[in-house]
């Protein structure tokens, strides 16, 4: 009994070793040209607010609009992606500055709401 038990073991041990080393070392995934739109929520809005601080820093609107032309996926588009993340931040009541940052660049892209209309008053970035 002993014996059958610590076969089983050893035999989970080397299958999931041997697993591991193939896994990460004999064939690796590899991940080529991903695009910000495979990225979860979470991670699309840090991208989202990477490419609002960037745009708030450089003002270079061609660059920022084609990083956010690459948040859409199918069925949707990268503006309207955007749209939603600087919404969300906004009804979560995130940190301030980043919220002006969000809203700046949607406004330059033509993205508006009422809710924005606060973060676009006084202390904008580009005044």
């Amino acid at each position: 009994m002993i014996k059958t038990i610590l076969s089983v073991l050893i035999g989970i041990a080397v299958g999931a070793a041997l697993g591991l080393y193939l896994g990460w070392v004999t064939w690796p995934a590899e991940f080529s040209d991903a695009s910000p739109a495979t990225l979860n929520p979470v991670e699309q809005r840090e991208y989202a607010l990477m490419t609002a601080v960037v745009y708030a820093d450089t003002h270079d609107l061609q660059t920022a609009r084609r990083r956010i032309t690459s948040l859409g996926k199918e069925g949707e588009t990268g503006e309207s992606v955007y749209f939603s993340i600087t919404l969300d931040s906004i009804l979560r009541d995130d940190n301030e500055a980043e919220i002006r940052s969000l809203v700046q660049l949607a406004a330059k892209l033509g993205l508006a709401s009422p809710a924005m209309e606060p973060f676009l008053a006084e202390g904008s970035p580009d005044e």
